[in-house]
């Protein structure tokens, strides 16, 4: 890890400009963030774990893209995942994750997930396919976003999950058997890729763009707003830590938020890319991240958001393709 990898990043034959969409106001956005808790909680009560699994079940089968997400992020990990809920089944984990891809809304962490079950697989072709969708899609969607809020709003910054798109393309062209043109070998992949999923593809794009903020109205209810105290605490860096493996990670966490402010009281992790035991220490990290007061619901729920958390190793980086 100690040399800078270079990693040939490759858009081709998918056009983002002016993607149309079915508008995604009136579709769910995964089950209740309570029964995900309780889901993911491995102390919670066995009976309401059955009851929130159920659910989940439940809101995949009828077109939930988040839930059925959530279902493959379970099934890829199996026991490794920390909610220790479902044995390992890669055929069902990829079942879930590309009913998510071909849904009305899914997040697009699920190309990436798909992008690693393929590796783990050795299935070198799928999984450079959904790696491409992946970051071609993640960067367009932050590139869209920046502005929106004042800490993004700078052409300098560099892009939020980099070094982990270049850790998970390079483990790709390794895959790949010896060719002579990789590169062209991986581009012409990709436009079979966004020949038989564009729709789908585009379609998660615009979703991801016109997502409501975590705290908007669900449900016909408006939720309290998670706001993250100070930029710092999101950006903070990790010190050595011999417990934290070498390479990038990502993680995908569901924050709950003290009314009080401050940290979480409560955190469970939904995925962990490239796996569990390859993000750990980032649940410290997301635990580390603190919210401002806020006032609860009327009956006394908390307010709930979704955090995705990266730990970058500066080696890793794009480099795109003139």
């Amino acid at each position: 890890m100690g040399i800078r990898s270079r990693v040939v990043f490759l858009i081709a034959g998918l056009c983002m400009a002016g993607a149309q969409a079915t508008p995604p106001s009136a579709i769910p956005d995964g089950p209740e963030p309570e029964a995900m808790a309780a889901l993911l909680d491995r102390d919670a009560a066995p009976e309401a774990r059955d009851r929130a699994m159920q659910q989940l079940v439940a809101s995949a089968q009828a077109g939930d893209g988040h839930a059925a997400f959530y279902l493959g992020a379970l099934y890829r990990s199996g026991m490794d995942h920390p909610a220790r809920r479902v044995e390992r089944d890669v055929e069902t984990a990829r079942f879930w994750l590309e009913k998510c891809v071909a849904s009305q809304r899914c997040p697009l962490v699920a190309l990436a997930s798909l992008a690693e079950l393929e590796l783990a697989a050795g299935h070198a072709k799928p999984a450079m396919q959904w790696a491409q969708a992946w970051v071609v899609l993640d960067r367009e969607r932050e590139k869209r976003t920046r502005g929106d809020r004042p800490q993004d709003n700078t052409h300098d910054m560099p892009y939020r999950h980099t070094a982990y798109h270049a850790f998970l393309i390079d483990r790709c062209y390794k895959a790949m058997a010896p060719a002579r043109d990789a590169d062209s070998l991986g581009r012409s992949w990709f436009q079979e890729l966004a020949r038989t999923h564009g729709d789908h593809l585009e379609r998660m794009l615009q979703a991801s763009l016109e997502a409501p903020p975590a705290g908007d109205a669900e449900g016909g209810e408006i939720r309290p707003r998670l706001q993250i105290a100070t930029e710092a605490q999101r950006t903070k860096v990790m010190g050595n830590d011999a417990r934290i493996p070498l390479g990038p990670s990502l993680g995908l966490f569901l924050y709950r938020g003290n009314p009080a402010g401050g940290r979480a009281d409560g955190l469970w992790m939904i995925e962990a890319l490239p796996n569990p035991a390859g993000a750990r220490g980032i649940e410290a990290q997301a635990r580390s991240v603190r919210t401002l007061p806020y006032t609860p619901a009327a009956d006394g729920r908390r307010a709930y958001a979704y955090l995705p958390m990266t730990f970058s190793d500066g080696v890793w980086s794009l480099t795109p393709q003139r």
